[in-house]
């Protein structure tokens, strides 16, 4: 079996798995804080994204054109404003500093209205919302997943592909090395 094969299966399982346990919680999930640091201005003089909390989201052309540039992994989101769980990926999971942090680092965001953008949509096979793929950096398609992912098991997925350990261990494995 193909390794990305392997890695589609291993993230459904985890995003089927996430879907459950919201599903059957009865408590608001807590987002998990990163540490406080000094707020510091970017040489632009604008303020980090996780100091705004907003991801730095890019257009499709332009953001596949700048990964390509800057030699960074591509987190292409699919939405819709009527999705609810869209709406609880920006409302937690997107909020996460964490997450903020290792995407503004280590990735180029990407998100796309699927309602607005169909032709896009249909190239990338979109199903169901929300859909996250992950790329590298010449557009290179690396695997994706449906559904909502809480902020620490999309973390998992960013470091496991920013390290492209993808290409020597299943994702299982890149779990367990902690």
């Amino acid at each position: 079996m193909k390794k990305e094969n392997v890695l589609v299966a291993v993230l459904i399982v985890i995003a089927v798995a996430g879907i459950f346990l919201f599903n059957s919680s009865k408590a608001p999930e807590t987002v998990t804080q990163a540490a406080q640091v000094p707020l510091q201005k970017s040489l632009s003089g604008t303020l980090p994204v996780e100091a705004t909390g907003t991801i730095g989201w890019k257009d499709y052309t332009p953001g596949m054109a700048m990964a390509g540039k800057e030699s960074k992994s591509i987190f292409l989101y699919f939405h819709a404003e009527w999705c609810t769980y869209c709406t609880k990926l920006k409302q937690t999971t997107f909020k996460d500093k964490k997450i903020l942090g290792y995407l503004e680092d280590n990735f180029i965001s990407i998100q796309v209205d699927s309602d607005k953008e169909q032709a896009l949509a249909q190239e990338w096979r979109v199903k169901g919302l929300p859909t996250l793929w992950f790329l590298e950096s010449d557009g290179t398609r690396i695997s994706s997943i449906p559904g909502y992912l809480d902020a620490t098991k999309l973390l998992q997925v960013l470091r496991y592909v920013h390290t492209k350990s993808y290409n020597s261990m299943d994702f299982q494995d890149f779990i367990k090395q902690g």
